[in-house]
């Protein structure tokens, strides 16, 4: 089975590059890096979500969530594949992208930590599937271990594994994909622990997939919200710190 793999350039893009390499054939791997993304929102005049994003990227600098997720996974983030065709791009949606995909006919190709996808690379892309960092449907778009940690909805921290459409992380669920709790946990732990566990669940059900079995599939049921990286402030983790410092808020002692 021939594997598109479209991906940012951070930690945990680099594990699931490695992870997928292991196991498939890869035909291409896409890589949109982040800093693309960010400059991407200052050409296209987006002046507020363009210093939204470079106050959390300075802000996770500092905290050290960065150099924890690079420990965490083991290294930086995605390397060329042997055999694979390899595309550096400032957007995920350039004609190249849509392109190479036609040309490399992938079976399946998996997306994650790109933009939307737009209709072209969709369709060029044939059965997209995303790893999205969050408990869909109820928290779509960014920081949504954050928030679900905030609203105190401990029953909705995890990632899901599910089709790509033209939404924002509106497309059928494969699976929910929910991280042990621990009483330090914060939400970069949180998000690290479940996305490692989706992208090991996502190769267990490709190779299930190449072996003739379906995927599992099922529409999103509820409503939710979708967060934008400008609605997490500096008082929403203030916020959050003092809580747990007072004992506030816990995460549950059964799931410890």
């Amino acid at each position: 089975m021939r594997i598109a793999i479209l991906c940012s350039d951070d930690a945990h893009h680099g594990y699931l590059v490695a992870r997928l390499a292991e196991r498939f054939d890869i035909a291409a791997v896409v890589v949109e890096p982040g800093d693309a993304q960010t400059r991407r929102l200052r050409r296209r005049g987006r002046y507020r979500d363009w210093l939204w994003a470079r106050y959390h990227r300075l802000r996770r600098d500092l905290t050290g969530l960065n150099r924890y997720r690079r420990a965490y996974f083991g290294g930086g983030g995605p390397r060329p594949v042997p055999g694979a065709v390899w595309l550096e791009t400032e957007t995920a949606n350039a004609p190249a992208v849509a392109d190479l995909l036609r040309a490399s006919r992938p079976d399946v190709t998996v997306v994650m930590g790109t933009s939307i996808l737009k209709p072209p690379v969709l369709e060029a892309g044939r059965c997209a599937i995303n790893i999205h960092g969050g408990y869909l449907p109820f928290y779509r778009g960014n920081h949504c271990f954050f928030f679900a940690l905030y609203e105190e909805r401990f029953d909705r921290i995890g990632s899901t594994i599910h089709f790509v459409d033209a939404g924002i992380d509106t497309g059928d669920i494969i699976e929910l994909v929910v991280p042990p709790l621990h009483a330090d946990d914060n939400a970069e732990r949180l998000y690290c622990r479940a996305e490692k566990m989706a992208i090991d669940r996502l190769a267990e059900h490709l190779a299930r997939l190449e072996q003739g079995r379906p995927l599992p599939r099922r529409p999103q049921a509820g409503t939710g919200r979708t967060f934008r990286t400008r609605d997490r402030h500096p008082w929403h983790d203030l916020h959050l710190w003092a809580r747990r410092r007072l004992g506030l808020t816990r995460l549950p002692e059964a799931a410890e």
